[in-house]
């Protein structure tokens, strides 16, 4: 990490935004944020810019202005912003809110361009790597996973694992293959993302169901996040751990009549992460999959070796719970 320029930021209760010197643990630069918490952020890839979502409006700030004032102020929503990312390009915005609305924004002419209607609370969202496929995922109160094509405002396929059980969070992984959703009794849910075109049919998108596993059993997931080289998943959670998961595939035997052989997905706890005294609330990797970063109630941040499973420093100055954080350490 000391060959690339990190840029680290923690929120969440305390009405500031703190950024970081994460090889030194101190904080560089703290910005007032008075009107609300801050409930989820984003840094753009060229670390220019980092979106911070409150109630109902989304901010947005130059990382290399000193100025404590946003450059950009979003303004729709009509309740909590629950979610904020960037499209890879950082032309655009999505962000989901508990309004039952998800927004796509312009983001150098500060406008919205579609409101995406979805009749319950958004949970969380992510944007779907391949720009040209114009997708985005969205989970929902109602325990709805949901495939959008964010121009023509429609949904393409949903599936609800557990009804009536809200999912909390969703990723897809960076190659654009697996979707993985985490609900509030502690279960993970992957499916295969299918994408077929025909002259015929046109595009036809499909969830398979790919692997189901207890995560954090009985408690609630508030985050999941693939590694940038979507090996692990890393999952956070109500029981003040996060925990850290390898998908693997291997044959199993089957009588269908005959013996057959089959290829099963499973998920491999890899590390569970005990450092935390209240509920973790998010993570993010860094570039290299080698290091990521938890924060947590306990008004604390954590950055982990991700082989060993260790902290390797510790990031204190919040007053209050820290509920989200933001990492660009890519060259």
């Amino acid at each position: 990490m000391e060959e690339t320029p990190v840029i680290l930021v923690t929120a969440g209760y305390d009405h500031t935004i703190r950024m970081w010197d994460a090889l030194k643990s101190t904080c560089t630069r703290s910005i007032p944020y008075t009107e609300t918490q801050v409930n989820r952020m984003a840094l753009s890839n060229d670390k220019h810019y980092l979106a911070v979502a409150g109630n109902p409006r989304v901010s947005l700030y130059d990382v290399f202005n000193t100025s404590e004032a946003p450059i950009l102020c979003l303004e729709g929503h009509k309740g909590n912003v629950t979610a904020v990312e960037f499209t890879h390009d950082h032309k655009f915005l999505a962000t989901s809110s508990e309004d039952k609305t998800i927004m796509w924004w312009d983001v150098y002419a500060g406008s919205c361009k579609r409101v995406l209607q979805n009749g319950s609370i958004v949970n969380d969202i992510a944007i779907h790597p391949d720009g040209r496929q114009e997708l985005m995922i969205s989970c929902d109160q109602n325990g709805a996973v949901r495939v959008w094509s964010w121009r023509r405002q429609e949904v393409l396929c949903q599936v609800v694992p557990e009804p009536d059980v809200p999912i909390r969070s969703v990723a897809v992984s960076p190659n654009g293959q697996l979707i993985v959703a985490g609900n509030n009794l502690g279960q993970v849910f992957a499916y295969r993302l299918i994408i077929e075109s025909t002259p015929q049919t046109g595009r036809t998108v499909e969830l398979e169901p790919y692997l189901k596993f207890d995560a954090h059993e009985g408690y609630r997931i508030t985050r999941v996040v693939f590694s940038s080289n979507g090996r692990l998943l890393a999952t956070c959670s109500s029981d003040r751990t996060a925990k850290l998961w390898e998908f693997k595939e291997g044959p199993i035997m089957v009588t269908k009549g005959s013996r057959e052989e089959i290829i099963q997905a499973g998920a491999a706890l890899v590390h569970t992460l005990n450092y935390h005294h209240r509920w973790v609330w998010d993570a993010a990797f860094s570039s290299d999959s080698g290091y990521l970063v938890t924060v947590s109630t306990d008004t604390r941040a954590a950055l982990w070796d991700v082989s060993s499973g260790e902290v390797i420093r510790q990031f204190k100055g919040h007053q209050k719970g820290v509920v989200c954080v933001a990492l660009n350490d890519a060259n």
